[in-house]
């Protein structure tokens, strides 16, 4: 077999193994291939090229596919750039003093909130997330709830049956919200309790804003929140060599 042939596989091989799992560590794929990390790395940068991945600190990450439910820590390294920017522009445009807002759970809504916190607007915060949450707190001027529930650490999110019912007979201004994936006129997410706080964030907000960088474009996933005439507006930035449909 030429080394050329022997790439291609190999290459084609790590696109299947990063469907199945949300981070691989260049050693493992070392280990995996018997190859040397300079092969590995190369590989890695040529795939990321072509879009189909996206290199994090000490492996990859894919870029195809449906959405899935990655680790919140995993997607804080994924695309900043273009996240900060949304954020920027959101907490410029959509919030003002005196609001009640929602602010997803996510790697969106961790930069909203960052955002929102060197702002200093005063205003009430929801959110289900614990980083957000602990950012906020601090804040003068600006008050945080949190619906409460069973704590997901690895999605640093409250989203169970309990959470859903602090939330009954709630209003709020204006929804911050963080989809996994847009396709088909519909905001999608790949985790079913997840999706269903989401649904009812939607339900209690006059307001619906949505944060989402270029690579969640074309992202087909399990679960709808809500379609795209429920969205007021979208506030999207291009990010760098991300494939934008899974059939492109």
């Amino acid at each position: 077999m030429n080394n050329s042939k022997r790439a291609r596989e190999r290459q084609n091989e790590i696109r299947e193994i990063l469907q199945t799992r949300e981070v691989v560590s260049v050693n493992e794929f070392c280990s995996h291939f018997g190859a040397s990390i300079a092969t590995i790395r190369n590989d890695l940068a040529y795939l990321e090229g072509k879009g189909y991945l996206q290199r994090v600190k000490g492996g990859a990450m894919s870029c195809e596919g449906k959405a899935r439910s990655t680790s919140m820590d995993a997607r804080l390294n994924l695309h900043k750039t273009a996240k900060a920017r949304i954020a920027k522009d959101i907490v410029a445009n959509e919030i003002k003093p005196g609001m009640t807002l929602i602010l997803d759970a996510g790697s969106s809504g961790y930069y909203v909130a960052k955002e929102l916190a060197k702002a200093a607007i005063p205003c009430t915060v929801i959110t289900p997330s614990a980083k957000a949450l602990m950012m906020l707190a601090p804040v003068e001027g600006v008050q945080v709830c949190t619906p409460g529930g069973k704590y997901d650490s690895v999605q640093d999110t409250w989203h169970d049956e309990d959470a859903l019912n602090c939330l009954k007979d709630i209003h709020a201004d204006l929804y911050i919200m963080s989809p996994d994936g847009i396709c088909d006129g519909q905001y999608n997410t790949s985790d079913e309790s997840e999706n269903e706080i989401k649904k009812q964030f939607v339900a209690m907000s006059d307001r619906i804003v949505a944060a989402a960088d270029g690579s969640k474009m074309g992202r087909p996933g399990d679960y709808v929140i809500c379609l795209e005439k429920d969205v007021d507006k979208l506030y999207t930035e291009p990010v760098r060599s991300v494939i934008r449909s899974i059939n492109d």
